[in-house]
């Protein structure tokens, strides 16, 4: 079973204009509300692809009935806490250039007797787990190390574990056991203080968290792909052109594949294969968390996925040609 935690869904709206212009009068062409928030794209997108996974997190207010609604149309099991407080709104503005402008609330916060609720139906719902997602922010309420506090229960419990977050939350949690954490090259470069622009400056930074207790750290490059690192080797993933309609839950559909693959047994590069076939399918949708199994089963025929060695690439000088270092391609 795959376990999908969000501790801080949203309703997200979807707003496209002509023209996006601060201080001025907007009339929106386009509008989509969703439930959203990372952990909800990323449950959306396994139960597309043939998988029904457990929800579990923080609901309340008006808007968290709304979202609850939404759960029981998109056929996703319900675990989450119903809180006092109002579940957030957040919003996307795409202009006829494709630039997004998004807006986030904080949402409402968590008191202790929550936390408790959360964790003691996470205990149980652990036992049955084989994968387990925490994706978004923490909610307003949560110590700045719980996602450490996830880690160290999917540890006792054999559960494979992938984080997908950022910022100080990702910089407590990365003493745990982590199966894979997906951060882009912003996200990379800000918890290593590096500045993240080649395949070089990934692997440099790649290799400080390598050495922490992760196993996988996949590194989303936007239309340049993926880069996945593990203890023993880099895989450079090569993706097509496409024409994106809206990027906004490509990486979230990216994790739901890989989360999908995993607990269907399937080998590394089944499952890099899979994550960003996802991730291309979600960008060509109108709506978050959004994929065609037809787009999946044309990109995964079109994805290039290069294998070096790490000690390899590390040790050889970095003036040399990547395709000297390359030991497969896929």
């Amino acid at each position: 079973m795959i376990t999908v935690i969000t501790f801080n869904p949203s309703i997200d709206r979807l707003y496209k204009l002509d023209t996006f212009e601060v201080g001025k009068v907007q009339r929106a062409g386009f509008v989509n509300p969703t439930a959203g928030g990372k952990g909800l794209n990323v449950s959306k997108v396994i139960k597309k692809l043939g998988e029904t996974p457990t929800c579990l997190g923080f609901l309340g207010g008006y808007n968290g009935e709304y979202i609850k609604n939404q759960i029981e149309k998109i056929g996703v099991n319900n675990e989450f806490i119903n809180i006092d407080g109002e579940t957030r709104i957040c919003l996307n503005i795409i202009d006829s250039n494709g630039v997004s402008t998004e807006i986030l609330e904080k949402g409402p916060i968590v008191s202790q007797k929550y936390i408790k609720y959360f964790e003691d139906r996470l205990d149980e719902i652990l036992r049955k787990t084989e994968v387990l997602v925490a994706s978004g922010s923490l909610a307003q309420g949560l110590p700045i190390d719980y996602y450490k506090t996830i880690g160290d229960k999917c540890r006792e419990n054999g559960v494979k574990y992938i984080l997908d977050t950022s910022g100080l939350a990702l910089e407590h949690a990365i003493n745990t056991d982590i199966y894979l954490i997906k951060p882009n090259t912003d996200e990379l470069g800000s918890i290593t203080n590096r500045k993240i622009d080649t395949l070089d400056d990934v692997v440099e930074a790649g290799k400080v968290l390598l050495g922490k207790n992760i196993e996988n750290i996949c590194v989303s490059m936007g239309k340049d792909g993926m880069v996945l690192l593990s203890k023993d080797s880099i895989y450079e993933v090569q993706i097509p052109e496409i024409d994106v309609l809206n990027p906004v839950g490509s990486g979230d559909s990216s994790v739901a594949g890989f989360a999908y693959g995993l607990s269907k047994k399937y080998d590394l590069i089944e499952c890099l294969r899979l994550a960003n076939a996802c991730g291309i399918s979600n960008a060509l949708h109108n709506e978050t968390g959004d994929i065609e199994l037809s787009d999946i089963y044309k990109f995964t025929t079109q994805i290039k996925i290069k294998q070096y060695s790490l000690q390899t690439y590390i040790t050889m000088n970095k003036k040399t040609n990547n395709k000297d270092k390359m030991i497969n391609t896929y």
